[in-house]
């Protein structure tokens, strides 16, 4: 028999991959998905398909999500809805809090009072603060640096409270910088796809010197698919790539890719602080039978070219 999940933010980007992944590669689950659509072009990440039923709704109203529940019973909940910008986290704090915090409280109250089997978190490998040298292992000490991570971190309290209080079995997923397809056009990939298509310059703050693990989003995809089937209650995965690059580097590539851009660079030293490095260790999760498919330059031109031939995405 099929087990039901509930998936929160199903019109975000790597959820909306997940949920085209569980389908296309038939694993053996029927989906129900929940998300604000806060903007109208969201609808265009929902996927439509007989084992998906979605639903609009604000995933921190208690009453809503108590129906959705009993009308749904989920096995398991994989809570993805989240505000996830570390800039924009610093001009708008209520956001991140309800979003991230309050929510999550919400969530697995649901969660508990309907018996769910487990609740998969989707967190960030930026929880653990910026490093200078060598990767943040699942047991190292959380320091976040932002509010965007501390609210991150904070929901991750709540869950690791919940199941000494409660018994609820969790995992909590950390993962590395995602790119790929379906990604808004404010993220720094498909920004920049964006702004050479157009010959228009992008902003590098710091010299581009910032260095962060790029993964793409696939491959996140099945690494939490392998957390569902595979992973150990109660558990903390962190899922990299070990494929690290600057600011600049990424960007000199994508101008390699489309031949052309180079020189549409505005450097800028005076915006906010943008962490120099994050990293994390991911023999965890390789121990269970996963790793990364895409290495990142192949994974960067399958971004590349899946933008290309959908290039009305980048105008929404």
């Amino acid at each position: 028999m099929k087990k039901k999940l509930l998936i929160t933010g199903s019109g975000g980007f790597i959820m909306s991959n997940f949920i085209r992944k569980a389908i296309y590669e038939n694993h053996p689950f029927n989906i129900v998905s929940i998300d604000n659509v806060e903007k109208t072009s969201v609808m265009n990440n929902i996927y439509s398909n007989k084992n998906h039923q979605f639903y609009i709704g604000d995933v921190s109203n208690h009453h809503f999500l108590n129906i959705i529940f009993e009308l749904e019973k989920p096995d398991i909940v994989i809570h993805g809805a989240a505000e996830t910008s570390d800039s924009v986290s610093l001009k708008n704090t209520d956001k991140f809090i309800n979003s991230n915090i309050l929510a999550t409280q919400v969530m697995l109250d649901m969660c508990i009072k309907h018996n769910v089997e487990k609740i998969v978190f989707t967190s960030t490998d930026k929880v653990y603060g910026p490093i200078t040298e060598g990767s943040s292992k699942e047991e190292a000490p959380i320091n976040p640096y932002n509010l965007y991570s501390a609210s991150k971190a904070a929901a991750e309290l709540l869950l690791s409270a919940a199941s000494k209080s409660y018994g609820i079995k969790y995992n909590i997923v950390r993962s590395s910088n995602n790119y790929g397809p379906r990604q808004i056009g404010s993220k720094f990939i498909p920004l920049v796809i964006k702004n050479i298509s157009n010959n228009s310059s992008t902003k590098i703050y710091q010299g581009g010197q910032q260095s962060r693990e790029w993964l793409h989003v696939q491959d996140n995809c099945s690494a939490i698919l392998d957390i569902i089937n595979k992973g150990q209650d109660n558990e903390i995965y962190n899922i990299s790539s070990n494929h690290e690059f600057s600011t600049i580097e990424v960007f000199n590539e994508i101008a390699n890719i489309l031949g052309k851009g180079h020189n549409l660079i505005e450097f800028d030293n005076n915006a906010e602080y943008h962490a120099m490095r994050y990293s994390s260790d991911s023999r965890k999760i390789r121990n269970l039978g996963w790793k990364p498919s895409f290495k990142f330059k192949d994974g960067l031109r399958h971004t590349i070219s899946w933008y290309i031939n959908n290039s009305w995405y980048l105008k929404l």
